[in-house]
């Protein structure tokens, strides 16, 4: 089939999560950037590993900004640190203004001048993903959160989306991923992918491996 949508991941693909919340949190924490790091890292790995937990526990969807407070809070609390809490909801909020990849603006423009239809297809309630999408400005024609399943990713159900939202089937869409869960899960659903893979990181599954892999977004051009 003839690609006719291309999705992005948010959090991994587009934006530079620990370029942006090191300055954030070292300065809330009156730290240098050296000891900020290992704290973004356990704040993410946190805050996914309570996303992971919300698709099993068959509880109802637990908001993503809800898991990124607790995911902040264990992050301080295993730390020794403490913050008041207006503070605390500072840097929760901090999540809607994280700017992207050098080149990650202007590669969705382009994807969107060659003709073919943008979207958001990302973990992330509706709102905090809204928020990030207005640096790309109307080079994103649409936002579709996880919010929207009821699940996380690699959950099916969030790569159904495209269809039941757009009527765009999985075959005419090209899923670019940021994680290697998040690839696993696009192509066990059948959806093509392409691998910003800054990290040089593998997959789990060798069987569900990405069809297309660069070190940054620019790649995707190539595949299109």
């Amino acid at each position: 089939m003839t690609t006719k949508l291309v999705t992005f991941d948010v959090y991994m693909a587009l934006l530079d999560i620990q370029g942006s919340l090191t300055p954030v949190l070292s300065q809330a924490l009156g730290i240098d950037s050296a000891s900020a790091e290992p704290l973004v890292r356990t704040w993410r790995a946190k805050q996914m590993e309570r996303a992971a937990a919300s698709n099993s526990l068959e509880q109802g969807r637990f908001p993503f900004r809800d898991c990124t407070r607790q995911a902040l809070d264990y992050t301080l609390g295993r730390a020794g640190l403490d913050l008041p809490a207006d503070e605390r909801e500072r840097l929760v909020m901090a999540w809607d203004d994280m700017r992207g990849w050098p080149e990650a603006v202007e590669v969705v423009a382009e994807v969107k001048r060659r003709g073919y239809i943008t979207a958001i297809l990302s973990n992330g309630d509706q709102d905090m993903l809204e928020a990030v999408a207005r640096q790309f400005g109307d080079a994103l024609d649409h936002v579709l959160s996880a919010e929207l399943a009821g699940v996380y990713k690699p959950h099916p159900k969030v790569y159904e989306l495209p269809k039941q939202k757009l009527g765009i089937d999985a075959g005419e869409t090209l899923h670019v991923a940021g994680s290697p869960n998040d690839v696993l899960g696009t192509k066990a659903f059948g959806m093509r992918c392409y691998w910003s893979n800054r990290a040089g990181d593998l997959v789990l599954d060798p069987a569900l491996d990405a069809d297309w892999r660069g070190d940054n977004l620019r790649g995707v051009l190539d595949v299109l």
